[in-house]
């Protein structure tokens, strides 16, 4: 495509996006098993790769719909098949690897499969001609990636080891060496922006069920502190993307959409700091590790997305020092009120809304400077 067009983001987008948001809230119940105190180790590595899962396609769909979907009735067919093949996968996540393993598997399989289909149909298309290589690329790497997940099945027939969970990785590190083809770049950060929006309504829902014991000063608090951090990092995400980010233009979008794979998984983890903050069986340092170190790699991912941004708001000189005083100091702060759900979750208050208020101040400096 020789021209960057508007592209608007069709409704079966958005439903499509419903689906991911919700699968991310069931990789998140694997956090609810606690042993010992805390998630543990094995836990929490299915929770990362069931995460990288459901987002790797997500990837996959939102860059072949950026870059080749005309919202045609075989997009339409393949983005609802998808959907109802991970449900079979999000009703499964909850069990383990090891529970329906054949179910779970043969669906991301299918999935995968009808991506590469998709794909292959666009080479017939005269108005794609010129990206034949690409197209092609993308067809053997998802079939690639199938059949290492097939093959998984039948090694997990014969011993009973699950093993395919780790093709995901497979499937960022191929993309890179992909032919570069440019994304409309306008579109791709709307849909994200709107994946990230979808994710923070679903933070908003775990904040109400801490009225489900009751009115309380403690029900109250929690849920008064919680809801105010997720609506600091919400604006604090919306001021990048209305203000910093420049949209214009054609570029191929993996970076953008690998960095916001961090960030919402940061916003997962955030979510279940907040829930563990009022448990007093849940270890204290442990929970207050992982609720300063989630906020802290959902403002660093805020902050990488500088290189996406418009020249007069890229953060430089003195603020950058700051910022990283800022993140000291929370950090050192974190684990001095260890044991202290009531002070960690309103230093964590105080932390997000400095770290906004610097963002705008810095935006505000750097645009009259220039």
């Amino acid at each position: 495509m020789e021209k960057t067009e508007e592209k608007k983001v069709e409704y079966i987008e958005l439903i499509y996006d419903l689906i991911f948001v919700y699968l991310i809230g069931r990789s998140s119940s694997l956090l609810d098993r606690l042993e010992g105190g805390f998630v543990s180790a094995e836990t929490f590595v299915n929770f990362v790769l069931s995460s990288l899962i459901f987002l790797q396609i997500w990837n996959y769909s939102t860059l072949y719909i950026n870059r080749y979907g005309k919202n045609s009735l075989s997009d339409k067919l393949m983005m609802l098949s998808n959907m109802f093949l991970m449900y079979v996968m999000g009703a499964n996540t909850i069990h383990g690897w090891n529970a329906n393993y054949f179910a779970y598997m043969g669906a991301w399989c299918l999935v995968l499969m009808n991506l590469a289909l998709q794909y292959l149909l666009k080479l017939r298309d005269p108005e794609f001609a010129s990206c034949g290589t690409h197209i092609r690329q993308n067809v053997v790497f998802l079939l690639v990636q199938t059949g290492l997940i097939a093959a998984s099945m039948v090694y997990y027939g014969f011993t009973g080891t699950a093993l395919g969970q780790w093709a995901v990785l497979m499937g960022f590190l191929a993309v890179p060496g992909l032919v570069k083809n440019p994304a409309n770049f306008a579109h791709l950060t709307e849909r994200v922006m709107l994946y990230v929006v979808f994710t923070f309504g679903e933070m908003i829902i775990i904040v109400a069920e801490y009225f489900a014991d009751g009115l309380s000063f403690e029900t109250v608090y929690f849920a008064m502190t919680s809801f105010l951090i997720v609506a600091g990092l919400f604006f604090s995400y919306g001021y990048i993307y209305d203000r910093c980010i420049d949209r214009s233009g054609e570029r191929s979008g993996y970076l953008y959409l690998l960095l916001h794979v961090f960030i919402i998984l940061s916003l997962a983890l955030v979510t279940a700091s907040l829930e563990f903050m009022r448990e007093p069986e849940v270890d204290s340092l442990k929970k207050t590790v992982m609720m300063v170190a989630s906020i802290l790699v959902y403002f660093l991912g805020l902050a990488l997305t500088e290189r996406w941004s418009y020249k007069q708001y890229k953060v430089k000189g003195q603020f950058l020092f700051i910022l990283a005083m800022e993140f000291a100091l929370y950090a050192v702060l974190g684990v001095m009120f260890v044991g202290s759900g009531y002070a960690l979750t309103l230093l964590t208050v105080g932390f997000v809304y400095v770290q906004l208020g610097t963002l705008l101040l810095s935006g505000r400096i750097t645009k009259q400077r220039e």
